[in-house]
């Protein structure tokens, strides 16, 4: 068995064990508003469906962008190369635990568009855009995770215990730090669409407040990129 092929099944199932977590956590809380708004507003039972779909849709995003780095992993070529092999690791855990902050994070905005459906049917359009808004910046830090996993699989195989242990470093900095800005963002997208489920006249400038909120709250995702490709690149 090449040494490699050893880790990168690990990496492999590590993707993709994390990166469902989120995402389905996020899904099941849009589908568990919708369920509630239902009670609330039967007669807007396909309007409900309809967007509660989109929304679980976007949410999915993480898992599918874990999914994708688990089979490149699974089909990668097995060498005898132990640098390879943590690289491989090292990309797992970097997509596997950056995908749990945006699939929840996702998740926020898709029920609270759901509650306000529920409260306010006739708002449902203004609601729908500015809660796809709300979840696509969310899907940032799941961008960045996967940039690192893709630059860490695709790495010349060579170095030695420093450089494996820097790779190894990237993968947990990328990872750990996605998980709280897309949360964040989350957060702030939940509320944003509530307020604009309370009055749509304010959607406008709810919606600059929100991205400029969200914009800030990736900085932080930001420097955990930073630090990982300095950790690839440079040590």
């Amino acid at each position: 068995m090449m040494v490699s092929s050893l880790f990168s099944v690990i990496g492999s199932g590590i993707a993709m064990g994390l990166g469902s977590i989120g995402s389905a956590v996020g899904e099941g809380m849009i589908a568990m508003s919708a369920v509630e708004s239902l009670g609330r507003q039967p007669k807007a039972s396909a309007k409900l469906l309809r967007i509660m779909i989109i929304a679980q849709a976007v949410t999915e995003t993480a898992a599918i962008f874990a999914l994708v780095i688990s089979l490149l992993l699974l089909f990668q070529a097995g060498t005898d190369s132990l640098f390879k092999g943590i690289t491989y690791l090292s990309a797992g855990i970097a997509i596997g635990l950056g995908t749990i902050g945006a699939g929840l994070g996702a998740g926020l905005p898709g029920a609270s568009a759901m509650k306000g459906i529920g409260k306010q049917p006739r708002n449902s359009d203004v609601l729908t855009v500015h809660m796809i808004i709300g979840q696509a910046v969310t899907q940032t830090s799941t961008i960045f995770a996967l940039t690192v996993s893709l630059i860490l699989i695709m790495l010349a195989p060579t170095g030695g215990l420093l450089k494996m242990a820097a790779c190894l470093g990237a993968g947990f900095a990328m990872g750990f730090g996605a998980v709280g800005p897309g949360i964040g963002d989350g957060l702030v997208a939940r509320f944003a669409n509530l307020g604009v489920a309370r009055d749509p006249r304010n959607m406008g400038l709810l919606t600059r407040t929100m991205i400029i909120g969200q914009a800030i709250t990736e900085t932080t995702d930001i420097y955990a990129m930073v630090v990982s490709l300095i950790l690839i690149f440079v040590i």
